[in-house]
């Protein structure tokens, strides 16, 4: 995995989702988070930004208007989405916001998605 291309995929990525964020489009702004995610990189730096980059999204969306925002979602999405949610427990940042996303996500997703979530091999 070329370091350099994922730090700049990421910076790319983080310059859409502050237009989108600003611009009041915060389930536009999780989605473009959501994109080309640093799976394969050992940079923690470009990890932890990635991951705090989702959970900004995440926090902006109304607790009403989540069910909203994931009912589109693919589980493939919703996989990824719950790998960040973990991410972001782990960092100890928004975690009331997090957890109930994290409800949220179960209930669509399954548990089957935590299963995935945790057991795969390429971490965020």
């Amino acid at each position: 995995v070329d370091e350099g291309a994922c730090k700049e995929a990421l910076d790319k990525r983080e310059k859409a989702v502050n237009q989108a964020i600003t611009g009041g489009d915060f389930p536009g702004g999780l989605k473009l988070a959501l994109q080309d995610p640093p799976l394969g990189t050992t940079n923690q730096d470009v990890r932890v930004a990635s991951a705090r980059l989702v959970a900004r999204c995440l926090v902006q969306i109304k607790e009403k208007d989540i069910e909203g925002v994931i009912e589109p979602m693919s589980n493939t999405d919703l996989d990824l989405l719950m790998k960040y949610i973990y991410r972001g427990l782990e960092l100890a940042e928004n975690s009331k916001e997090l957890l109930k996303w994290h409800e949220v996500v179960t209930k669509k997703a399954g548990i089957g998605c935590i299963v995935r979530a945790l057991a795969h091999k390429q971490t965020v």
